[in-house]
């Protein structure tokens, strides 16, 4: 028996009618229902009978996984007969075949033609940021880059009109300035490719088999660019209308799947066998996604039953929630399981990763950003450096949040020269080139400075991090944000329950630590195996993952669902979260807001028995003596 044959043997009679259709295809896969490996097999099997074949995937890493797994049944000997890449890639390829250098897909490309002469330059990433600004300029606009993108995006795709005179102007303008420099955008490469062959400029694709994975993800240009290749091709897309969690990027979602069918009467196929979580975790994600109302029909099964568990909870403070949150996660990597933690935002993970950084647990931070590379985070890190090392840059760091101006601080350092700041005596305080409230806030942090020291020798950690959180937030102003963020970075600094640490030398080896982590840099550990880590990423983010082990915070009204989207969507999004547990899943609100919709949706039940820890105290003794 051939490996392919085994293969298509060993897929479930849902994947393997998938694998053998051989008209046009829509498979419906749900979460976890090995579409990847079905695509491959289905392609080698293509391959192995003389057919030639093209898979369009949405990600470079997917483009490749799927082309490693096609020739890993093959053999590389199928690669003139195969072509694999992102929609970008393959319309660069059908315009321009002959910059293909590889070989694979060869006899694709060879097949096909296009009389383009003049090479497209793609613009750079910092040119467009600017031809965009200059643009909403141009217009006569109020908008942010990121809003100007969208709009123009939006209308060149024809997804909309303009809605106004100026907004119309944004496109010309920015068109134009793309014309004079000679460049195009990637939203241009789609666009280009299907007004050439829509005017015969370029061939569709010369392929038998054209597969698209991810069809919910389609766009309009997208869709008619599969459209164009359905007369001579035949087309299998997978997909899943449930999974359909970027509407905001105009994905068609589950109207581009149903066209798909009821343009070219295509098979319908659901993989609804599930092979990643435990019932425990998806009978609940599935009540959830029940409640949509545009969506094909499908039923999950788990193929591994039950064995999981899934609860949510509540708690008091963010902080709270993060404690309990990092004390499960870390019962998870210690018996050498995944983890992962989502958030329908980015910056609701920040009390995770302070939690994380103050255990020393190993994390892997998202798209986004990590609180560590916040300008609160380098302040609050100088002012404790300033009572460890006694650093004029670090001083420089704190007195530029407390508003001295660069003049000031510039006539600072000139006058202290290599001495030491905090050994400004009331003399060296007169002789500063500064203002009488400039000076003033020098004295302040110098005396407050030299007394945290005295402290800290003391072991009154908690208290002197409750100062520095006081100092730097008197400064903070009408800028909210900033203060909820030295809220979180506190929590870093504020001494573990139980732990005996005290004095400027602990605190030091704490400080290298944390500035190692904002730095990048890694301690050597002798050549062992790194220790597993948690993964801290938003819902959006997780799409395509699992873990072991998943706990969603912030399931509040307000916050998950965004109340700015379409319920729908964000029901979506909420199933993809859910759905990325293998065993264990979390779910977990905070503070007094409404608990979300989605938990009740789901009919999940309160943890039967929370973990109850103890909260840190702020301040150990009264430190007035001091």
């Amino acid at each position: 028996m051939s490996e392919i044959q085994s293969q298509i043997d060993s897929l479930n009679p849902e994947q393997k009618e998938v694998a053998l259709c051989m008209g046009h295809c829509l498979a419906i896969a749900a979460p976890g229902s090995g579409k990847t490996k079905t695509l491959a097999v289905k392609a080698a099997y293509l391959l192995d009978k003389g057919h030639t074949v093209t898979a369009v995937t949405f990600t470079r890493d997917a483009a490749l996984e799927l082309r490693d797994r096609i020739i890993a049944l093959t053999g590389r000997e199928a690669l003139p007969n195969l072509l694999v890449g992102t929609f970008h890639s393959i319309d660069l390829l059908m315009a321009f075949p002959g910059k293909a250098r590889s070989g694979m897909g060869s006899n694709i490309l060879k097949a096909g033609h296009s009389r383009l002469t003049r090479q497209w330059e793609i613009v750079k990433e910092a040119t467009r940021r600017s031809i965009v600004d200059r643009a909403i300029a141009q217009a006569g606009l109020a908008i942010e880059r990121d809003e100007g993108t969208r709009l123009i995006e939006t209308i060149k795709s024809g997804y909309a009109k303009p809605g106004t005179d100026q907004e119309a102007q944004l496109v010309k303008a920015y068109a134009e300035l793309l014309r004079r420099h000679g460049v195009i955008d990637f939203q241009d490469i789609l666009l280009e490719t299907n007004k050439a062959m829509a005017n015969g400029q370029i061939s569709p694709l010369r392929t038998d088999h054209l597969m698209i994975d991810e069809f919910q993800d389609t766009d309009t240009t997208q869709f008619q660019w599969a459209m164009h290749h359905a007369a001579g091709s035949v087309l299998t897309a997978v997909g899943d209308d449930d999974q359909s969690i970027y509407g905001f990027r105009r994905a068609l979602g589950y109207k581009g799947m149903a066209d798909f069918h009821d343009q070219l009467q295509a098979t319908r196929i659901v993989l609804g066998m599930n092979y990643r979580s435990h019932s425990e975790v998806l009978e609940p994600s599935a009540m959830l996604i029940g409640k949509n109302q545009d969506r094909m029909e499908k039923e999950l099964v788990s193929f591994k039953g039950p064995g999981g568990d899934a609860f949510w909870d509540r708690f008091g403070t963010r902080t709270d929630e993060a404690r309990n949150c990092h004390e499960w996660i870390r019962a998870a990597l210690d018996r050498g399981e995944s983890a992962g933690v989502l958030a329908r935002t980015n910056k609701r993970l920040d009390t995770i990763e302070v939690q994380c950084v103050k255990n020393r647990t190993p994390y892997i931070r998202g798209e986004g950003g990590s609180i560590l590379q916040s300008r609160e985070m380098a302040v609050f890190t100088a002012a404790i450096g300033l009572l460890t090392r006694d650093n004029m840059l670090d001083a420089d760091e704190v007195l530029a949040w407390m508003k001295l101006t660069e003049e000031d601080i510039d006539g600072i350092h000139r006058s202290l020269g290599k001495t030491g700041f905090m050994r400004l005596d009331r003399a060296g305080l007169q002789r500063l080139p500064l203002a009488a409230e400039a000076r003033s806030k020098v004295s302040t942090l110098v005396k407050r400075s030299l007394d945290w020291r005295k402290i800290l020798d003391h072991g009154g950690v908690n208290f002197v991090v409750d100062r520095i959180f006081a100092l730097l937030n008197e400064h903070v102003g009408e800028d909210k944000r900033a203060g909820r963020a030295l809220e979180v970075i506190k929590e870093i600094f504020l001494k573990p329950v139980g732990s005996a640490e005290s004095g400027i030398a602990q605190m030091a080896s704490r400080l290298e630590h944390i500035r190692a982590l904002m730095e990048g840099r890694k301690k050597k550990d002798d050549g062992k195996e790194e220790p597993p880590s948690v993964a801290l990423i938003t819902a959006h983010g997780s799409k395509g993952l699992e873990w072991d082990n998943v706990w969603i915070v912030g399931a509040e009204h307000g916050a998950f669902p965004d109340e700015s989207a379409s319920v729908q969507e964000e029901r979506r999004l909420f199933f993809v979260a859910m759905t990325r547990a293998r065993k264990h899943l979390r779910v977990s609100a905070s503070g007094t807001k409404p608990l979300s919709a989605f938990v009740d949706d789901a009919g999940l039940l309160r943890t039967p028995e929370p973990v109850a820890l103890p909260a840190a105290d702020s301040v150990e003794q009264d430190w007035d003596e001091f």
